[in-house]
């Protein structure tokens, strides 16, 4: 395999946008694609004219462009009118120009390039297409090559023709870029309706790119192949990897048994075998509906697998996501799998680091990672549909698909795998229905008697749906002894439902046959989100009314509903054993039975047994605790808690027996703050946090909002941050917790500093005083002047922050055992004196804030001010200190959780090496700092981080890439009122003029 990092393309998402009518009410029309940074939108000719809008009209013809939100990039909808079209000639092309903020960031802009180089290479779309209930969906296939135009039709260039199985209504306008050469070639413009012969069913059609060539609107075309971008490649300790070993045995406990029934799929087995052998892929992903068979096909894969022996490995890793779905305790057990048990996740305090030493160790021995059931933490509504949640996890799954090791992921998802997707490591592999054949075997070996034919139309009707048909089998061998005659007394089947649906409605009738001890079961197994013991299952039996003559939590008579009822269940394959011998649900099957409880008591009342049983088996005392893994009882009992209703008891749980009071054990310690957020989703209203949590006191309200807050805050989801901490610092105020309210005002206005969203930030510090002055809090009023001081020095009003930092002084020797400004206080009052020319007063402050910092262990402070510390010494010419001091400070943001930190970091080294004349060295650095500021919303930071590429660039004599990042720069920096950026910008500027 490549060991070469260069691997991905451009990412189609980023510059498909929606186009709608011009009222805001109107439906979508189409799919377009952003073709120039000054606002410009290519699409179909048709598009607009299905919408009743003749293109001939100009300026008149106009619409509205949507542009969803990326990361780093919120979605916006635009007004835009016909720039461009053509008026003698049929070709399907029309090029609309957005209004709004111009000009657009570069990765929102297609590279284009014309089509004649194409033929016979992959392609890859993404458009808005209707798909059950998902809008947008990708498309890949094969570009064909240039073909003759349609009859009648006068053409400035030949079509060009497709072959894809996923092109359909909705999706013209969308991109075609070419996988081989990295360049958008042409717009989607038509499919052909194949009809019941399905004769060239997968034939599409595209507007070849070159055609804009013949426009008056200069769009630029690229002739040579555009490079792959450069993959973010671990960065770990060496030593770390040496202490690993080989694990004792595969990790297999999770998976599910193999299925003794297995019928056709070799399509799919082929492709896994194909990239997991070939050496060019690294990542693959299983990607379809519910109940297509993902997971039994990994499983197939997984125990097909020729036999390798030695220590090297493969070692397999089986992870389920539907089951856990949390980033903290899946980094915490792929750790100690991969080191063989040498590396404890307590070494770590962040997660990213825990990632990238995973990452890292995949290169020490041969590893194959089966993650299922990835959709469980990925988005599932919205513009971001597909990207995965946890940035932590994000990253480990980014680094895996970089080169640099010979491992294999393989991933099942309902979703797909958008993070991943740009990728030429990434494999993504279609799930459909069992084929005629398939789904007859299937029907056959699960005891479903009759002729082919009979057995063939079964599997049409039901569309190849692999649980759907394990259903009907389940249903026919139960009442008819399988006979597919009786498949009449089913309700006929609806093409139109969607799969889901379908599942529900073959669950309805299977229900009908079950004994009153099954059905019990069932709805009362259900109850459980995560696989389970016989001892969890025995605590939600069924009550003696509802299973006649039977005491089932008597050992006896378990047995005997073990031997029964459970053992139907599980040959019927409704309830699903894995390899360690716990007992699940398929989650369609699951969600079912939850809904089929008598009603709300019922429910309830399961749930409290569920609790007692956790707490049963969970640990009283937690303060020894050193793993995520080992506090799994209290979260689930945490979540049964919220099921049942006690809401509070749950509130008391999480401070009590995660957090272990103000020790902060899950959060400060474990750094588990994904955890700790999925268990405080449990109070909120459907897992909404825009909702109140359902505690009745309002103390309780209050704290659990601010803990919100802060763990978002520390997952780099700043924006939802601020809006929740908003709230707490509002409930915190409605109870006369003045001082509390007070601390999450502080926190909202460092949020909003850190965002660069300076005139928000300018009310939030106003109200810092008043709470400051209503709780009689000279520290708090401290604090309120050093962030007062902190946003008149990002405004450049010198006079203003010194009137204020020497205010805050004043308070610290007044009212503070310590006089000084310390912490973050004493990091921004040390800025402003080095920016005023202060140096000698700067490096007071910072070693002073230093050696307190230290003392107290505050580690994010410690590294910020190692990093001021650096930047004096790089003032004074003295790179060799400066490197000391930033090195040091990197090495501490690595192992915690503050993204922000991280981000300083890097870029003091990209400080370091401008000054030495080694930016190229350093370009990668950059990279990374501004891919976590722009996913994080770190303004100020992504300012800097420009200007330093702006820098590069000039120095490769690239100056107009260099111009494009100073006025990016500039132009951020104006928006929100940063002076330093504007000045920075400036003197960047007359330096290339004179250059």
């Amino acid at each position: 395999m490549s060991q070469n990092p260069d691997v991905i393309l451009q990412d189609v998402r980023n510059f498909t946008v929606k186009v709608y009518g011009r009222d805001p009410d109107e439906r979508l029309l189409g799919t377009g694609v952003i073709i120039s940074r000054a606002g410009l939108v290519a699409t179909c000719a048709h598009v607009l004219r299905q919408g009743g809008i003749d293109p001939q009209t100009g300026r008149r013809a106009v619409v509205a462009v949507y542009l969803p939100t990326r990361r780093g990039h919120p979605g916006s909808r635009r007004p835009a009118w016909v720039a461009s079209h053509f008026s003698a000639t049929d070709d399907d092309l029309v090029c609309l120009q957005m209004e709004g903020p111009l000009p657009l960031p570069y990765d929102r802009v297609a590279t284009l390039g014309g089509a004649a180089d194409s033929q016979w290479n992959p392609f890859m779309s993404y458009g808005f297409r209707q798909l059950e209930n998902y809008l947008g969906g990708w498309a890949r296939g094969r570009i064909l090559g240039e073909v003759d135009p349609p009859e009648g039709h006068s053409l400035l260039l030949d079509p060009v023709q497709l072959e894809s199985q996923h092109i359909e209504a909705g999706m013209s306008g969308a991109p075609v870029l070419d996988v081989a050469r990295n360049l958008v070639v042409g717009v989607v413009s038509e499919t052909w309706l194949s009809g019941p012969s399905a004769k060239d069913r997968d034939t599409a059609w595209a507007v070849n790119a070159d055609v804009v060539r013949f426009t008056p609107l200069s769009i630029v075309l690229r002739e040579e192949p555009l490079p792959l971008m450069r993959a973010e490649q671990p960065v770990v300790d060496p030593r770390l990897t040496h202490r690993s070993l080989p694990p004792a045995s595969d990790r297999l406990d999770a998976a599910p048994l193999a299925l003794p029934e297995w019928v056709g799929r070799q399509r799919v087995l082929d492709a896994l075998d194909r990239a997991a052998s070939e050496g060019e892929r690294l990542v693959a992903g299983l990607i379809g509906f519910g109940g297509e068979g993902k997971t039994s096909i990994a499983r197939r894969w997984i125990d097909s697998r020729p036999t390798e022996a030695g220590q090297d490995g493969p070692w397999v890793f089986w992870w389920s996501f539907t089951e856990r779905a949390s980033a903290n305790d899946f980094l915490e057990a792929a750790l100690e799998f991969v080191s063989g048990g040498q590396i404890a996740a307590d070494e770590f305090t962040d997660g990213r680091e825990r990632a990238e030493t995973v990452a890292a160790l995949l290169g020490q021995r041969r590893f194959i990672f089966v993650l299922d059931g990835l959709e469980s933490v990925q988005e599932q509504t919205g513009d971001q549909y597909g990207s995965i949640i946890s940035s932590d996890l994000r990253d480990f799954l980014t680094f895996f698909a970089t080169p640099g090791h010979e491992s294999f992921c393989l991933i099942t998802s309902r979703a797909p795998l958008a993070d991943l997707a740009a990728y030429v490591t990434y494999e993504h592999i279609d799930v459909m229905a069992l084929s005629v054949e398939s789904g007859r075997h299937l029907l056959g070996r699960l005891g479903v008697r009759g002729s082919d034919s009979a057995l063939d139309q079964v599997v049409r009707d039901w569309g190849g749906h692999a649980l759907t048909l394990s259903l009907i089998a389940a249903y026919l061998v139960k009442r008819f002894g399988g006979d597919v005659r009786r498949v009449s007394s089913l309700p006929p089947p609806d093409p139109s439902l969607p799969r889901d649906e379908m599942v529900r409605r073959m669950l309805r009738e299977y229900d009908t046959c079950l004994s009153g001890t099954e059905r019990a079961l069932l709805i009362r197994f259900s109850v459980f989100r995560t696989t389970v013991t016989d001892k969890a299952l025995r605590t939600v039996l069924p009550e003696p009314s509802e299973a006649p003559g039977l005491e089932v939590r008597d050992t006896e008579n378990w047995e005997t509903v073990r031997e029964t009822a459970l053992g139907h269940l599980v040959s019927a394959r409704i309830i699903r054993r894995d390899t360690g011998g716990r007992f699940g649900m398929h989650p369609l099957i699951r969600d079912f039975y939850q809904s089929q409880a008598p009603d709300d008591a019922a429910r309830r009342a399961l749930h409290t047994a569920a609790k007692h049983y956790y707490l049963g088996i969970a640990a009283e005392d937690t303060s020894e605790t050193e793993t995520v893994e080992a506090l799994v009882p209290v979260v689930e009992a945490i979540h049964h808690a919220c099921r049942s209703g006690s809401y509070e008891e749950a509130c008391s749980l999480i401070h009590d027996r995660l957090y272990l009071g103000e020790r902060g054990l899950m959060t400060r310690e474990l750094n588990a703050y994904e955890t700790v957020l999925s268990c405080f989703s449990d109070l909120f209203p459907r897992g909404e946090f825009r909702r109140e949590p359902l505690v009745r006191g309002p103390e309780s309200r209050a704290w659990v909002l601010h803990e919100v807050a802060t763990c978002l805050q520390l997952l780099g989801r700043l924006w939802e941050a601020v809006a929740v901490m908003r709230r707490a610092a509002r409930a915190f105020k409605a109870i006369g917790h003045w001082h509390e309210a007070g601390i999450s005002c502080q926190n909202q206005a460092e949020l909003h500093l850190s965002l660069g969203a300076l005139p928000a930030a300018a009310e939030v510090i106003e109200e810092c005083f008043t709470l400051a002055e209503r709780a009689d809090d000279r520290e708090a009023e401290l604090v309120a002047q050093t962030l007062r001081g902190s946003l008149a020095h990002y405004r450049g009003k010198s006079a203003e922050a010194a009137q204020a930092f020497a205010e805050a002084l004043r308070l610290a020797c007044e009212h503070t055992p310590v006089p000084a400004l310390y912490s973050s206080s004493g990091v921004r009052y040390a800025e402003h004196l080095r920016r005023e020319g202060a140096p000698d007063a700067a490096r007071r402050v910072l070693e002073t804030n230093l050696s307190i910092c230290r003392q107290a262990g505050w580690r994010a402070d410690e590294a910020a001010s190692l990093i001021g510390l650096g930047d004096l010494a790089l003032d004074q010419g003295d790179a060799r200190t400066a490197r000391g001091h930033y090195d040091e400070a990197f090495d501490i943001a690595r192992g915690i959780t503050r993204r922000d930190v991280l981000i300083s970091a890097l870029l003091a080294r990209c400080r370091w090496a401008a000054a030495i004349g080694q930016e190229a060295a350093h370009r990668g650095d950059a990279e990374q700092a501004l891919v976590m500021a722009r996913n994080g919303g770190y303004r100020l930071a992504e300012i800097e981080i420009r200007l330093f590429l702006a820098s590069f660039y000039h120095q490769l004599h690239d100056n107009s890439a260099a111009w494009d990042e100073i006025s990016r720069a500039e132009e951020a920096s104006l928006e929100i009122g940063y002076h330093w950026g504007q000045a920075a910008a400036q003197a960047l500027s007359d330096r290339m003029h004179g250059d």
